[in-house]
């Protein structure tokens, strides 16, 4: 009788992403499911400055100094096992964070695409997103500015996901089983 072979999961799921995607709600759904932790790169690095919101730290220490802990943060949680990583929608802009999860072992990187009008939307419902995080460019951080920063970003979004999961019309509960059933 031949025995049953069982294909493990990945170790580690990092999720990829604009603000709004659903990195966040997504991610700590999968983690529960999947029996593995639930680490938010945003989050981590707040912690670390321990010095309010995003847009906060931001204006007292500048981006700067905001991408260098984000990257060591990253780093990391990279060489960690048993995690869902929910990456800020800016993390991979900087080279050391995106080698970290380029070069992560037995990980999925899995890029939640959403179009920018569905981005909108869900952003500008969150009171807490617009308070908490700051504009991106000098548009304010409108349709336009998503239009703006997606076109920069994506291409490196894409360039390190191994898949790339379509979340513009999905509710968060369809989202984590079919995330799960189509990536995992």
């Amino acid at each position: 009788m031949p025995w049953l072979t069982i294909q493990s999961p990945p170790v580690n799921v990092i999720l990829i992403g604009y603000r709004g995607s659903g990195k966040t709600t997504l991610g700590k759904q999968v983690a529960m499911r999947q029996w593995l932790n639930f680490v938010d790169v945003d989050d981590e690095v707040r912690k670390r400055f321990n010095e309010g919101s995003i847009a906060d730290i931001w204006a007292k220490r500048g981006e700067g100094e905001w991408r260098r802990v984000e990257v060591e943060v990253t780093e990391e949680l990279c060489v960690k096992d048993g995690l869902v990583i929910a990456l800020g929608g800016g993390t991979l802009l900087e080279p050391g964070a995106r080698r970290a999860v380029l070069n992560a072992k037995d990980t999925v990187r899995i890029y939640l695409h959403c179009e920018p009008q569905e981005l909108h939307r869900r952003i500008s419902q969150d009171p807490k997103s617009t308070q908490d995080r700051p504009a991106l460019t000098d548009l304010g951080g409108g349709i336009e500015e998503i239009e703006k920063v997606l076109a920069e970003r994506e291409p490196i979004y894409r360039a390190v996901a191994d898949k790339v999961f379509d979340v513009t019309n999905l509710r968060p509960d369809n989202g984590v089983r079919y995330l799960i059933e189509r990536c995992l």
